[in-house]
């Protein structure tokens, strides 16, 4: 699949958002429930041809750790997040994008896969530390409800109305 350099800059601009929107969210005491960072690369992987997509889920947790602490490389955290924006930006792209599914279908798939992407990397990674495996995965997957319903209600809307501007705007060109 090819990209443009419309897909370069909107893959910069939500790279950006992707670091800049946690530290918002823990500024103002929000956390990381609400999944702050998973906000700019699902867009991403709706709006932003495959490859782009991919290669923003893959390097902004990564980017995010490195400059400013969060998430966490150790505990791996900041590499589960990696795994997990791959499938959170790769997944729209295809089912979306490429083949047309249902906004909200692929939306649904998309965060069942990123669960058990979270609890394979937290079971994993549990065994590593020789933590409790059952504890950890459950509270992990716990800890993210509020910010999965969030982005059931949120994400829909947005990406349309961020596609009704992009199609206004190709058309001014």
């Amino acid at each position: 699949m090819r990209y443009s350099g419309r897909d370069l800059l909107l893959g910069g601009l939500f790279l950006a958002l992707a670091l800049v929107v946690p530290v918002l969210f823990h500024a103002v005491g929000l956390g990381s429930a609400f999944l702050p960072m998973f906000f700019p690369i699902l867009i991403t992987g709706f709006l932003v041809a495959w490859p782009v997509a991919v290669v923003v889920g893959f390097i902004a947790p990564l980017f995010s750790a490195l400059l400013t602490g969060m998430p966490p490389l150790f505990p791996p955290v900041a590499f589960i997040m990696m795994a997990e924006g791959l499938f959170l930006a790769g997944i729209p792209a295809l089912l979306y994008q490429r083949y047309r599914w249902n906004l909200l279908v692929t939306l649904v798939i998309t965060l069942l896969v990123d669960r058990l992407v979270l609890l394979g990397g937290v079971l994993m990674a549990s065994r590593w530390l020789h933590l409790p495996e059952g504890v950890l995965g459950l509270a992990s997957l716990i800890r993210g409800l509020p910010g999965i319903a969030l982005i059931l209600v949120l994400i829909p809307p947005l990406v349309k109305k961020l596609q009704q501007r992009m199609s206004f705007l190709c058309v001014m060109e």
